[in-house]
């Protein structure tokens, strides 16, 4: 679900919509699906943190940093040169491509953001070995990572094109000036998702509140398209502070979402013939994850620029998911291609 989530993202931002009316159906249908799927990137990062922070998963520092972090930094290194091989014949441009190879394609910011909190995870088991310490650590991260952040970016963005009243003005920048002299940087980022992961995935959390995270989750997916989409329309311009992946909104839904599909594998009979079935099967479609993220961005780029695949539909709202599973299958026979060339197997994660 996660890396579909990840391809209609993609699918969804590119030149189509910096260039369509903000007013119009066309626009509005990429901003829905980029929206609704903003959870994509928080979902990874809390599987991650739910396992490599598992007490009964050993740590060893020097597998740590030889197979986990070493492999993460030599798949940056590769991808960022393939892509800019790639992107040299894409815009013809030397100095692009070296740019590309320096700083990286587009989404490969997701393997630089792993590699910081790879290196972080000694100290997050430090901290997640006590549920008071884990709680703690959540309830700054709740104010500075996620409430403070969303508030600011919001009234920053509104502030460009909307004149506000003097009173708030001195509240939000008086805010911003304390913040900016607190200097507090710890639990900023993807570590709170990364020790989220662990959290919800160790305690369990009484049907009635579930169902209210639930509900909050939903409204927060709704909230992210729909004050998007009105806010541009009512400014004639791409106002998307809520889009943050470390925005309030996205946190809620994000949380709602992991906590759902933990209690919906709890009650599956995983050891009935049919999922015994079906199992190695998902089980091996897990392990080319990591490969489809970093091959699907290839394919996006060529149907979408050079065979125009928004133009084979009247309809973005509809062209958005077809063209993510037609991304998807594709990336699946890349990456196994990929898998079985002995050169290129060792970098597809």
């Amino acid at each position: 679900m996660a890396i579909i989530a990840v391809i209609m993202i993609h699918v969804s931002s590119q030149s189509l919509y910096y260039t369509a009316d903000v007013r119009s159906f066309t626009w509005q249908s990429l901003n829905f699906w980029d929206a609704m799927m903003r959870w994509c990137v928080p979902i990874f990062v809390m599987i991650s943190g739910a396992l490599f922070l598992n007490p009964k998963r050993k740590l060893n520092l020097k597998k740590l940093f030889q197979k986990n972090i070493a492999k993460i930094a030599y798949l940056t290194i590769f991808w960022h040169i393939a892509y800019g091989i790639f992107n040299y014949f894409e815009v013809g441009s030397l100095r692009e491509a070296i740019v590309t190879m320096i700083e990286g394609y587009s989404h490969l910011w997701f393997l630089h953001m792993l590699l910081g909190l790879y290196v972080l995870i000694p100290l997050l088991r430090k901290i997640t070995e006590d549920i008071k310490l884990t709680r703690y650590f959540w309830a700054l991260a709740l104010i500075f990572t996620f409430l403070l952040p969303t508030l600011s970016e919001c009234y920053e963005n509104l502030a460009i094109y909307q004149t506000m009243p003097h009173a708030i003005k001195v509240i939000f920048d008086s805010i911003a000036i304390s913040f900016s002299r607190i200097y507090f940087n710890f639990t900023l980022g993807f570590s709170a998702y990364f020790v989220a992961g662990h959290y919800f995935d160790e305690v369990s959390i009484p049907k009635k509140w579930r169902h209210i995270l639930y509900i909050l989750g939903l409204i927060s997916a709704i909230i992210t398209f729909a004050a998007t989409g009105i806010l541009s329309h009512h400014y004639q311009v791409i106002m998307i502070p809520l889009y943050s992946y470390t925005s309030f909104n996205v946190m809620l839904t994000t949380f709602a979402l992991f906590i759902f599909i933990k209690q919906l594998s709890n009650k599956i009979d995983w050891q009935s013939n049919y999922n015994q079935k079906w199992s190695p099967y998902m089980v091996q479609l897990s392990q080319i994850v990591m490969g489809i993220y970093l091959v699907h961005f290839f394919i996006v780029t060529i149907l979408i620029k050079k065979c125009q695949a928004f133009e084979w539909f009247n309809n973005t709202l509809i062209a958005v998911p077809v063209i993510s599973i037609i991304v998807f299958l594709l990336s699946i026979c890349l990456t196994l291609i990929a898998r079985r060339i002995p050169l290129l197997k060792k970098f597809m994660m």
